[in-house]
């Protein structure tokens, strides 16, 4: 997959995950379907918050946190945000990956060796798509947090938003 091909990609999965976010009324943000789940606000702010861009930025520059602070921060309970932030949060993401691909030779996307400190190593390509992977899990719990709640989502909404 082209570097220009993959972008075009993620930009056509945010457009339904924009629309799902839009869905999610203010006073949801805390609603979650049991103790052990995130809340909708913490669910819209993990979606959103870095995921792709961020995370291919980082990987490709290897500038990711200490070991000491990765595992702190895994330890906290995740950050909730308004559908507003995080609305921002992925349009900075969007930019974000614009940018590094654009920095990114087609060769060393395709080719590359990259890892992340939780111990994946694979092909830039490989581990962008890892990061969309986990971006459309995400995506799929947003959609049945918001069937769950009676929202009139279905296949269309989850697909092409």
């Amino acid at each position: 997959m082209k570097k220009e091909e993959f972008y075009q990609y993620v930009i056509d999965s945010f457009r339904p995950a924009e629309s799902l976010v839009k869905m999610v009324p203010e006073d949801k943000l805390d609603w979650k379907p049991g103790p052990e789940f995130m809340s909708m606000g913490q669910l819209i702010c993990h979606l959103c918050d870095g995921g792709i861009g961020e995370a291919l930025r980082k990987t490709i520059s290897g500038d990711w946190p200490g070991q000491e602070e990765l595992e702190a921060s895994m330890k906290q309970e995740l950050p909730a945000c308004s559908v507003e932030e995080a609305l921002s949060k992925l349009e900075t993401d969007r930019k974000v990956l614009h940018e590094t691909l654009s920095g990114v030779s087609e060769e060393d996307f395709e080719n590359k060796l990259v890892s992340v400190p939780w111990g994946w190593e694979a092909k830039t390509e490989m581990m962008a798509l890892q990061f969309l992977s986990h971006f459309f899990h995400h995506k799929m719990q947003l959609f049945t947090y918001l069937k769950l709640l009676g929202f009139p989502v279905n296949t269309t909404t989850l697909y092409f938003g």
